[in-house]
Formats: C-alpha cells, structure tokens, sequence
C-alpha cells in the first residue's frame, strides 16, 4: 500500500512485520494482558479503518491475536485486535478519531455474524510540542458535571516517544529503529545518530529484509531531514 507521508510509510512498513509488531505489544502492554494472549497467532490484518476522505493524512495498523483458552478449556474469545497510530503532532481529535476505528472495526463483526472483540488502541507519539490536547472523549464535550457519568468513556493510550529515553526503547532491534527514527528524524541530531540507530539492526535482520529496510530508512531520512 501506497501511503502519502513518509512517517506513515515508516510506520507502516515496521509494523507489516511480524516480529516488530509483536515486540511492540510485548514491550508496551502489561503481563496481565500479555498473558492472555497467544502472541504466536499474531495476523496482520488487511485493509485500513481510515475513512477514505482522510486517508491522505492517517494511517492505521491492526492485529489481530488468539486469545487464550480459559481455565475450562473454551475460548474466552476468538480474537484480541490491537490497533495502533501514529502522530507526528498534537491533533485535539485524535481520539475521536481512533473511536471512529473502533467502531469500523465492530461493524465489520456485526456484520459478520461474530461476537464483538476487545479492541486496544494505543497512539504512538513523535511530535516534537508536549501533548496537550484530549486523550478522552469527554474531554472534547462541554457539558454540565451533573451529565458526565452518562457520556461515553473512551480514553487512547499513548507511548510519547518524544518524552521517553532511549534506554526505555526496548525490544525487536527492527522495531527499535524505527522508533528511533520517528523520535529523531526530523532533529539534525540524527546525523550523528543514525549510524547507531543502523548498529541495531547487525546481524537482527533476515537477508532478504535488509535491502528493504535499508531503501526505507533511506527514503524516510532524504524525506523528513534538513540535514541529511
């Protein structure tokens, strides 16, 4: 899929591997979620959730993962999804944005016949201003207190690569360059950093990915660097 932005691109191509992206839910959800899943069923899933007309600004990646078997043997459910995005700044709508995924997203099982799935959204943020517009949808709603306990609750964690040390920035070596990359790339420090972003990688790379990851990286720093 061709994707307008080069942080999209990035983001997307890191995550369309499966090793990076279950290094990704590893790293960044807690054991008790961790372990209720079976982490070898990961599938990347097909399609986008973006409503078309937005798709030149947004980009989406969605897994899907066998639950495990509950304590009596049956599935407590068929399938975890976690749904993951990126911002490279604040944007106030973001989470009724990744709402509006959740939702596309249950539709399709609606309609599919199939029992809702818990759906975990997490935004990955690399802008270089703090984050502060609404992460919770009541946030965006001016209402009296006396009618907050009946809005919707929804609130989409974020992992602020911008606000998170290097040293923190664990995992799939694959999945740590890019993370690395989106949290440096447009700083003219990343001249001095990307030969150490690129050490991550020796020897962590399958032959036949290097040549790819190598063009993408290329393409992503001649892209969004002044520097480079």
């Amino acid at each position: 899929m061709v994707l307008p932005t080069p942080h999209n691109n990035l983001f997307t191509f890191t995550l369309s591997h499966v090793p990076a992206a279950r290094s990704l839910i590893e790293t960044r959800f807690p054991v008790a979620v961790l372990e209720q899943l079976d982490l070898d069923s990961i599938v990347i899933e097909n399609g986008s959730f973006v409503d078309p007309s937005l798709a030149e600004k947004f980009s989406d990646v969605l897994l899907s993962v066998k639950m495990r078997l509950s304590s009596e043997g049956s599935p407590q459910r068929a399938l975890a999804y976690f749904l993951f995005e990126h911002k490279s700044e604040p944007d106030p709508l973001t989470v009724l944005q990744l709402l509006s995924y959740v939702i596309r997203i249950w539709e399709r099982e609606v309609r599919e016949g199939r029992p809702l799935s818990p759906i975990l959204p997490m935004v990955i943020y690399h802008g270089d201003r703090p984050w502060n517009v609404a992460r919770s949808i009541d946030e965006l709603i001016d209402c009296p207190d006396s009618m907050r306990e009946y809005l919707v609750k929804f609130t989409c964690p974020m992992f602020d690569l911008t606000r998170t040390t290097d040293d923190s920035i664990s995992g799939d070596p694959f999945l740590q360059s890019m993370l690395h990359l989106l949290k440096y790339g447009r700083k003219s420090e990343l001249v001095v950093r990307l030969r150490a972003i690129l050490e991550k990688l020796k020897g962590s790379l399958q032959p036949g990915l290097v040549e790819d990851w190598i063009l993408a990286i290329g393409v992503y720093v001649m892209s969004v660097n002044k520097s480079i």
